[in-house]
């Protein structure tokens, strides 16, 4: 599992190199002289491993207000709160856009 983290960590960096090199997946492993494949592999665990250490934590509050009154922190970055009634669609929809932004 040792060698599989540090695998990780190598990718991680040459992920970041990709990134800033502004070529396309086909010409950064021309030019570093890595299978595309290799690459695509690796840049998917990267994904995946970021998703898996990703903890959103839900804080409640207490209900101060009869009406219905929900507050949701999302990684003390974002505080949503909702009163009168919840549209579960348009939550979900939010929902999905916070985790985009990670």
């Amino acid at each position: 599992m040792q060698m599989r983290n540090k695998r990780l960590e190598l990718w991680k960096k040459r992920y970041q190199e990709y990134q800033k090199s502004g070529l396309s997946r086909a010409a950064y492993c021309t030019r570093h002289r890595i299978p595309k494949s290799t690459l695509n592999y690796w840049f998917y665990q990267i994904r995946k491993h970021q998703r898996d250490q990703t903890l959103v934590e839900v804080m409640p509050e207490p209900i101060s207000r009869a009406d219905g009154y929900l507050v949701v922190v999302v990684a003390e970055r974002y505080r949503i709160e909702i009163s009168g009634g919840l549209d579960a669609r348009l939550f979900g929809e939010v929902v999905k856009a916070l985790e985009c932004l990670r």
